[in-house]
C-alpha cells in the first residue's frame, strides 16, 4: 500500500514538472516573438549655415520678423513651426530650434540657422559646419503627406497676392493663395514629386517668374482650396 502511496505521488510530481515546463516552453517562445518594428524619426545630415543682421526683422516664410538671436532656422521641406535638433557632428554640440523660414537655396546646404542658434553650435566664424538634423515627424509621415509645391511669392498685401494669382490662373488652373497672419503667399500645386515641380520652375524662369520649390503638409495646404481662401 505504501508503493502504491509513493508511486501515485511521484506520478502527480512529474504531472506538476511537465505542467511547468510546458507553462515556461510557451513563455520564452512568446517572449522571442518579433516585435513591431517603429517607424524611424526623421533625420538628415548636410552643411548648416546661417543668416544674419542683415535679415534682422524681415519677415520669415511664416510671417514671423527674423530675429537674429532666437532659435529659429529656415529648411526648405520640413513643416514650418517643426522643432528639430541640430548636431554640430565635429563637436557634438546640440542646440534645438524652430523652422519659421524656408531655405537655404545654396546647393548643398540643409539648413539656415540663425545667428543665435549658431553661436550656441561654435560655428559662426566659420560660417558652415557638418550636422545633423532629428525632428519628431517620422520619416513616413513626411514621405506620405509632403506635397511639392512652386511658390512665385508672399504679399502682405491680399490684393497684390490676388493680381499675381489671376494672371496665372487662366495657365496654370492649380493656383492657390495660402494666408498665414498678415502673409499670404501664391503657389502652384501640390505635385506628388519634385521632378514635376522642378519642371514647372523651369518654365516659369524661362518667363521672367521667381519662383522656388518648396514642401509642406497637405493638410496645412488643402487642395482643394481655390484662390483667396485661407488654409490655417
Amino acid at each position: 500500500m505504501r508503493r502504491a502511496a509513493f508511486a501515485l505521488l511521484l506520478a502527480l510530481s512529474a504531472a506538476s514538472c511537465a505542467g511547468w515546463d510546458r507553462s515556461q516552453r510557451t513563455r520564452v517562445t512568446a517572449s522571442h516573438l518579433p516585435e513591431p518594428i517603429p517607424d524611424r524619426l526623421y533625420t538628415e545630415q548636410g552643411i548648416a549655415s546661417w543668416y544674419g543682421e542683415e535679415f534682422h526683422a524681415r519677415p520669415t516664410a511664416n510671417g514671423e520678423m527674423y530675429d537674429v538671436y532666437a532659435m529659429t532656422a529656415a529648411h526648405r521641406t520640413l513643416p514650418l513651426g517643426t522643432w528639430v535638433w541640430v548636431t554640430a557632428l565635429d563637436s557634438n554640440r546640440s542646440v534645438r530650434v524652430r523652422i519659421n523660414d524656408r531655405g537655404p537655396f545654396v546647393k548643398d546646404r540643409i539648413i539656415d540657422l540663425s545667428y543665435g542658434a549658431a553661436k550656441e553650435l561654435g560655428m559662426v566664424q566659420r560660417g558652415t559646419a557638418l550636422v545633423e538634423l532629428r525632428c519628431s515627424y517620422s520619416e513616413r509621415t513626411l514621405r506620405e503627406q509632403l506635397g511639392y509645391w512652386v511658390q512665385l511669392g508672399a504679399y502682405e498685401d491680399r490684393d497684390r497676392a490676388g493680381h499675381l494669382a489671376l494672371s496665372l490662373e487662366e495657365e496654370y488652373p492649380n493656383v492657390r493663395i495660402l494666408s498665414c497672419g498678415t502673409y499670404h503667399r501664391v503657389r502652384i500645386g501640390p505635385f506628388p514629386s519634385e521632378p514635376e515641380a522642378d519642371c514647372l520652375k523651369a518654365r516659369l524662369d524661362e518667363k521672367g517668374l521667381s519662383a522656388f520649390v518648396i514642401r509642406d503638409l497637405l493638410p496645412l495646404s488643402n487642395p482643394q482650396g481655390k484662390r483667396g481662401r485661407s488654409h490655417r
